[in-house]
Parts: C-alpha cells; structure tokens; sequence
C-alpha cells in the first residue's frame, strides 16, 4: 500500500488524459464484466450454484421503497445540497507556478542551457477561512513555489501570498487582497464520531468545486508510512484524489472538520481510504501564524519511555502498551502541575495513550497556555492531574540551558569547551543552534541545527544569552550578517525581512 499526498500531481492536461486512458479499458470491458456478474447472480438466485430450489414467490422478490424510505433519502440529500451550497463558495482551486529549466541548442547544435521559465507545475485546493482573504490549504500545495494563483467560485482569480508554512503539520496558510468573502468556520474536530456523515470538497485532477460524500471511518490514525511529521488523521472513504489536497472535510453543519492532506492507493487514486487533518489542529495554526507570525508548539519537560511492550523474544511486560514518565525537567509545567518520575500516563486530553509518538504529537499540537487534564496512575491509583503546557522553543531553550532569539527563530546554547569537545571543535566559541522555527528568517537563510554562531554583524558572541539579545533587537530591514562555522567550513549566512 503506498500512500500518497492528495496534492500529488502532475500538470492538468497530462493528467486528464491519463485518467481517461485508465478509464479506457474499464469502459470497453464493462460489457464482459457485467455478463459475468449478471450469470454468477442468476446462478445464485436460481440455486444452482448452490444445490437449491428457492420458490418462485421469493426468486420473483422485489422490494419497493416506501414513502418514508423516499423522504428519508430526500432528507439526506437536502442536507448535502445545504452543505454544498453553503460551503463552495469558501472553496478555492489553487495552481503552482514554478521556475523550469529551459535548454535550446546554438548555432552548432550544441545544447544550451537557457534562462528558466514560469510554468505552472501543479495544482491543489484551499478553503477560505477569514472574510478578509486567510486561505488554508496543505503545505505541500505552497511550498518550492515561485508564484500560486487562487481561483474563486466567480471565476476571480488572484495572487496568493504565502503567511506561514508548517511542514510537520502540512499546513499552510495563505492570504489574498480582497474582502467581504465567503469563509467557512471551524467545527470542533474532537467531538466528531466514527460513522458521522461528511462532504469533501475540491479540486481532484483539476475539475474544481467537486464534492463528493463518505463517513468518518476511524479518528487518530498515526504511524502512517511515508508521511513525516506529526500524525493523528481522520481517516474517511469520501472519495479523494489527486487535486484535493487542502480542501475542506465538512459535517453535515457545512464545518469544517478537516483538511484533506493524503490518500493510501495503490493505485495513485482514490481507493477508499483517505486522511485530512483535524480541524483543531488546524486552527490553532491558523491562530498561532495570524498571532505570532510563526507556528508554535507545547511543550510538557518531561523524557519519556515505552513500558508494557513485548520483549524481544515475543513475551508480553505488561497487560498492555503504557507510556512512562522517566524524567521531569526543573521548572517544566509537568514538574509545576506535579508529575513524577514513574507515573504511567494514561490519557492526555481524555484521549487514551499507548504509545510515545501518539503523546508527543498531542503535547506538540497543544497550544501554548492551554491547561489540559493528564490522567496518570501512580503506586496502582489513578490521579488526574491539571498542566498548562508550556511553549515549546522557550522550553527547549530552558532545558538546554540556552536562549531563544524570537525574531531570528533561533534557540541555542552556550557553546562552552566540554560542549565543543562532545560536538567535535577545538579553540572554538559561539552558541551552538539547537532549534529552528519554521518558516523563520533563520529557515529561510537555510541555518541548520548543528550550526555554530561566533559572531553578529562582525561583533563576536561567545554567550546564548548575549546571541539571543543582539538577534532580537536587530534591524531585519538592513539585514543581519551571521558568522557561522558548519562542520568543517566557515562562511556567513544574512538574516533580512
């Protein structure tokens, strides 16, 4: 099974013709197959396949829809066509243009390489979330862009600027100039349920504005090869394909309950099993990128260790799979809230944990300053205990012993002589990088993790707390020139708005 990105796509022409060339041979055998489904029923219905007579009353059997099943279905039906009125509007159908090589041959025959060209490359989906033009759709819509167009339901189409890009998520956000738009509004993606009805609406292979309907078929899913990043979908048969991605998923409210982000095929095209990411992640990436300028994460100070696996011979530890509290940092809000080292955390948020991926990812999507209950057992009982996770860049700073330089989007500490010893320098100081906010200046320079600061803007740093300083009062308008050591090479590296 390969999973793909719903976004994964070729450019629109290629595409359409090749899904009709794959629906080709399904056309012309549909006929042959139909004969066989038609003699394999008769066989069933008759008995002989099986070796018995049915009475003719019930081979002639033939049930009718009552008034009440025709009103029901209707019913239905109006709510989808609700939804669907009320929620298309807010749909965009988004097209990358990227920068493509471009090669000519000389007087002499000789290949050339000749000046790159705007071509569009790709194409995806969004929805509008804001009156005043915030668009979400998935990262990899936005990114190694050079320029995304975003076409409205009146055929308006617009130039979209990139605010803020989280890879780990896959989710972007996007902003275009205009007003009094339609938007749709986030639902509470913890409240939905496995079987709830549910409208995906986008562009799959380009054809925009397409909607299509299903059911929630399961919630969390995680540790899904071939995605990076943080993990807890909505899994949902809604038919989704190529083009879809970071389009809406809706309850039957016309809500958003989810973005559209992945499909697993084996085909490159729908079969059945789709993924989007919940609502509530996605809003507080929205608010955390609108608010702050860059995407923020929790952070809990605590190491933490999977107990009550198997061991490696097949034996069972445990009755079941538990995450253990193995070490709680000084000062860290599960220290403040009153978590130990042993406790057997149970749930996190009301939702059950068995696994280290699945609580990591629930801390890191948990916005900063939320106050969320932890259920832990200790010495055999059961507390619940109440924690206001912590923002994770400053917390990784306190932890580490360094400082967080917000503008920069930068956390480092201290590059003393044991840590430069353990990091393989000698007659080397500096501050050592140890986080990198994405879609900061620091990212955009391309600074790696590992990277050692020895000076700023030609002054020499030798302290985390004397870097972070010079990097937050800094003008980014006038640029800011690092002197940055990485491995074995020395150079620089500009920091500007």
């Amino acid at each position: 099974m390969k999973i793909e990105r719903a976004g994964k796509i070729e450019r629109a022409g290629a595409l359409n013709e090749r899904a009709l060339t794959l629906l080709a041979p399904l056309t012309r055998g549909r006929r042959a197959v139909f004969s066989l489904v038609a003699a394999a029923a008769a066989a069933l219905l008759s008995g002989s396949a099986l070796g018995v007579t049915f009475p003719e009353a019930a081979l002639n059997f033939q049930p009718e829809a009552t008034a009440a099943d025709m009103a029901s279905a209707r019913a239905l039906s109006r709510v989808f066509q609700s939804v669907a009125k009320k929620a298309e509007p807010a749909v965009v159908h988004i097209r990358q243009f990227s920068k493509v090589p471009q090669f000519q041959r000389d007087n002499f025959g000789f290949q050339r390489m000749a000046e790159a060209q705007l071509q569009e490359t790709g194409l995806g989906s969004g929805v509008i979330v804001s009156a005043d033009g915030y668009i979400l759709t998935n990262n990899h819509v936005a990114q190694n862009v050079e320029t995304l167009l975003v076409r409205l339901l009146d055929r308006r189409e617009l130039e979209a600027k990139v605010i803020g890009r989280d890879p780990d998520t896959d989710l972007a956000l996007l902003k275009i100039d205009a007003n009094n738009l339609s938007y749709v509004e986030f639902a509470d993606s913890d409240s939905v349920e496995v079987g709830e009805w549910l409208l995906a609406i986008g562009s799959p292979f380009g054809f925009s504005n397409t909607v299509t309907s299903g059911i929630v078929s399961a919630k969390g899913r995680s540790g899904i090869g071939g995605l990076q990043g943080y993990q807890d979908f909505i899994q949902t048969d809604a038919a989704v394909n190529p083009g879809n991605s970071g389009g809406p998923m809706l309850n039957l409210e016309g809500k958003i309950i989810g973005i559209n982000s992945a499909i697993a095929s084996r085909s490159g095209g729908y079969q059945g099993i789709s993924f989007a990411i919940p609502s509530n992640i996605a809003k507080s990436i929205v608010e955390s990128i609108i608010k702050t300028g860059r995407v923020t994460r929790g952070w809990l100070g605590v190491d933490l260790a999977d107990t009550g696996m198997n061991e490696p011979n097949g034996t069972r530890r445990g009755a079941a799979p538990e995450v253990t509290v193995t070490r709680v940092m000084e000062k860290s809000p599960a220290e403040k809230a009153g978590l130990k080292q042993g406790d057997v955390v149970l749930t996190f948020r009301g939702r059950e944990i068995d696994n280290i991926a699945r609580l990591r990812t629930q801390i890191a999507l948990t916005p900063p300053d939320t106050t969320v209950p932890i259920e832990i057992r200790r010495d055999g009982k059961k507390l619940t205990l109440d924690v206001k996770i912590g923002d994770q860049a400053t917390g990784v700073a306190e932890a580490v012993g360094g400082a967080y330089a917000r503008k920069a989007g930068l956390v480092f500490q201290t590059l003393d002589k044991d840590l430069a010893t353990r990091s393989g320098y000698r007659n080397v100081s500096g501050v050592l990088v140890v986080s990198i906010d994405q879609m900061s200046r620091a990212a955009s320079a391309e600074m790696e993790i590992g990277d050692i600061i020895v000076a700023i803007n030609d002054r020499r740093v030798t302290t985390a707390e004397e870097a972070a300083e010079a990097l937050n009062n800094a003008d980014y308008a006038q640029g800011v020139r690092l002197s940055v050591i990485r491995k074995n090479m020395r150079g620089s590296l500009m920091l500007q708005d």
